[in-house]
């Protein structure tokens, strides 16, 4: 697969390096079998010399084992870790817009339990490279005995490839299934996790989860997950019995046909006993390899964005102050389902300029929250066009598009570290512990070396928190949607009266999508979205109600 070429690429010539010293370590064991053999057939002759040989050999073994799977080991969990930083380096490269259609619940699986079964099957690569080797030498060893067993040995291999191929197929495609149930489960359990407070004023709700979604996807997920295992033990089996047919016809070949010598029978004898080992430890391997095949086929499925590039230190050329951000014709259409049209927004025409101070007012289904994506830059327009101080959005300019915004949505997700608008996290804590204090939060939240001693605050705390690290972030152009809804009427006065005049005076641009209509009169202009159509709100004799 591709994701896994380019983790390899950086690290092929130690992959080569434990290669050798794998292939080193089977030699020499396989030598060990025919310094046996030879020894059991032709005596040791010099004691002393063989003594020295027999040492040689094992110390060699050990040496070059110890060193191939140290090797293998750095590599594979190498490749794991780099893997999971890449994943989420692709997930944080992906736009919204995908993310939001793939759901959390496929987001999450990824980062889990994929993760975790790619880890796992790179966790055999060490023994399968080292046995794979030893298994090829002792071939060798064994067309180098006899060819005619050989030939033999051969055949069995075919037979017992086909029973892989036969039964792996079948095994593999049920793997698949599991995977697949693995998403549908993961769904429910974000269920009843985030639908705790509706589930938890509904039984009928709880017992349809469980008995109807959660039940019958783990049930299903267990007879997958028993079915392929169960195949894969008759396949194990399978392997072990045609091992044992070999040794049988071996033993007859050279006992009862003297077909082969002792010399050559029991070199075979001790090269296939030698060999049991290796091929039950690879099989043994070949389920988790399974598994991590089929994680990594879905991680691909998802087709997540390039992987951002975080090893060049941000900042670069400041920004130029942001002057105006102006929509002609701009708009943004979700696509329909079901036979149901998809929502549109727009077209719209609006033009916001420095310092000025913004409100949207419109009921729910309204697209407040979708204009603010496509404002920002976090949605890019389906037709129209959005320019920031001339420049229009598209996918190249919307990173240096979004780094003029801070925003606060409702479903925001609230950070512990505090970052100065040069990303650090040092020599914060003077200003973190002045904006705590502005925003009556100096009792219940501290901060050390960057970090809030607490997130776990109530909706209205914890936007007050989101708002201390916009204002840390220093950014021109403010984004609050529904900011003030989830505040007492003591610190929503404060809002509305001391600090939107207070960002407006420092020169910021704020974009307040709000419902409190009796502080209309502080904003320079208001607008009101209304299926997905923007018009200005007339202030005088205006009467606001919510839809």
């Amino acid at each position: 697969m591709q994701t896994i070429t380019t983790l390899l690429r950086p690290v092929r010539w130690q992959i080569l390096l434990a290669v050798l010293a794998s292939a080193l370590s089977a030699a020499a064991g396989i030598g060990l079998v025919a310094w046996v053999n030879r020894a059991l057939e032709s005596g040791l002759g010099d004691t002393a010399a063989a003594l020295g040989l027999f040492g040689g050999l094992v110390a060699l073994v050990f040496a070059s084992g110890v060193c191939a799977q140290v090797l293998l080991v750095r590599l594979g969990q190498g490749l794991v870790c780099r893997l999971r930083l890449q994943l989420v380096a692709r997930v944080l490269g992906t736009s919204l817009e995908r993310l939001e259609s793939l759901g959390a619940p496929l987001l999450y699986n990824a980062l889990t339990r994929d993760i975790t079964a790619v880890a796992s099957a790179f966790k055999q690569l060490p023994i399968a490279v080292y046995n794979g080797l030893l298994l090829i030498a002792g071939m060798v060893y064994l067309a180098w005995l006899d060819w005619a067993l050989f030939l033999v040995t051969l055949a069995v291999i075919a037979l017992g490839v086909w029973g892989d191929i036969l039964l792996g197929g079948r095994v593999k495609r049920l793997m698949r299934r599991v995977r697949q149930l693995d998403d549908t489960l993961f769904e429910q359990f974000e269920a009843a996790v985030e639908g705790r407070n509706e589930l938890g004023l509904s039984r009928p709700r709880r017992r349809h989860l469980y008995l109807n979604r959660l039940q019958p996807a783990a049930a299903e997920s267990m007879r997958a997950a028993t079915r392929a295992e169960a195949l894969w033990a008759v396949n194990l089996n399978w392997t072990t019995a045609l091992v044992f047919l070999l040794l049988g016809a071996v033993f007859f070949a050279g006992t009862a046909w003297e077909l082969v010598t002792r010399e050559v029978l029991v070199g075979y004898v001790l090269a296939i006993m030698f060999l049991r080992t290796p091929i039950a430890t690879i099989l043994d391997a070949v389920p988790a390899v399974m598994r991590g095949n089929v994680a990594l086929g879905a991680i691909d499925r998802l087709a997540l964005g390039r992987a951002e590039d975080f090893t060049e230190a941000d900042g670069g050329e400041p920004l130029p102050p942001f002057r105006e951000l102006v929509l002609r014709g701009a708009g943004y259409r979700y696509p329909g389902g079901g036979g149901e049209p998809g929502f549109q927004l727009g077209p719209l025409d609006l033009h916001i300029r420095r310092g000025e101070l913004i409100f949207v007012v419109g009921g729910n289904g309204s697209g407040k929250s979708t204009l603010g994506k496509l404002l920002t830059g976090l949605y890019l327009p389906g037709e129209g066009v959005v320019t920031l101080n001339g420049r229009p959005l598209d996918a190249a300019a919307a990173p240096r598009h979004r780094a003029y915004f801070a925003t606060v949505f409702p479903d925001f997700y609230l950070f512990a570290d505090v970052l100065d608008e040069r990303g650090n996290d040092g020599g914060v804590d003077a200003r973190v512990e002045y904006y705590l204090a502005r925003l009556g939060l100096e009792d219940k939240v501290s901060v050390r070396e960057g970090r809030l001693s607490t997130t776990a605050l109530s909706q209205g705390q914890r936007k007050r928190l989101a708002l201390l690290l916009l204002y840390m972030e220093d950014r021109p152009v403010l984004l609050l949607d529904e900011w003030a809804a989830d505040q007492d009427p003591v610190f929503r006065e404060v809002f509305y009266r001391e600090l939107l005049p207070e960002l407006k005076a420092a020169g910021k641009t704020v974009i307040a999508i709000t419902h409190d209509d009796r502080y209309f009169h502080l904003a320079d202009r208001v607008y009101k979205l209304d299926s997905g159509q923007l018009v200005s709100w007339e202030r005088q004799g205006a009467v606001f109600s919510e839809q």
